[in-house]
């Protein structure tokens, strides 16, 4: 049951993107949230074919892919806050940066698990911190329905992926003790509701 829910999980991630062709909106990045669509979708592809398929070291593929993912997701917030929050977003690039290389000294070919929680860890605060930005604006703003917005599929999606990640890590000694399928479970649901919101969202998306 569990495989069946990781392949759908999987392949459910190039659905957004199928939107955005379908509405011709794939290559319009002003759309903050395209570039992290089409990470998805690149993702979706490697894991299956290098990861399933050929089974690839995932080392390498989990630096790289944890830089481009944090790479969309400041990008999406920096549409969506615009200049209010612009000098916050260049400090949080400047300290997330910074514990992205730090993340180098506890990496090797043959071990990634403290390197990704490190990456993992940091891109949750900061997707959290800007959240909360994100919704004081909803709150001095009166526009009704503000839910229905694509905006806020999209950041709930975020909140709650990046809420289970922190979880995951900070749980994770307990989880394997209990049973590594619990541990793989809560991973594979978080990423399904992802996925997900960002299906709803870019559905909404005007």
């Amino acid at each position: 049951m569990l495989l069946i829910l990781f392949f759908l999980t999987l392949l459910i991630g190039i659905i957004p993107l199928i939107i955005l062709f379908l509405k011709k909106k794939q290559f319009r990045t002003a759309y903050g949230i395209v570039p992290f669509i089409w990470l998805t979708a690149i993702a979706t592809l490697y894991e299956l074919i290098g990861t399933v398929i050929l089974r690839i070291n995932t080392n390498y593929w989990f630096q790289v892919y944890t830089l481009l993912e944090f790479t969309a997701i400041y990008w999406y917030y920096l549409k969506v806050l615009g200049h209010k929050s612009r000098k916050s977003l260049k400090i949080s690039l400047f300290i997330w940066s910074t514990v992205f290389i730090i993340s180098f000294l506890f990496w090797d070919r043959s071990n990634k698990a403290t390197a990704l929680a490190i990456n993992s860890c940091s891109i949750s605060l900061f997707v959290f911190f800007f959240t909360f930005s994100y919704l004081k604006g909803l709150l001095e703003n009166t526009a009704k329905d503000f839910w229905k917005a694509s905006s806020f599929i999209f950041v709930a999606g975020f909140s709650i992926y990046y809420g289970s990640t922190i979880l995951l890590f900070v749980f994770s000694q307990l989880l394997f003790e209990i049973g590594k399928y619990n541990y793989w479970s809560v991973n594979i649901f978080a990423t399904l509701f992802l996925r997900t919101f960002l299906i709803l969202g870019v559905w909404r998306m005007k």
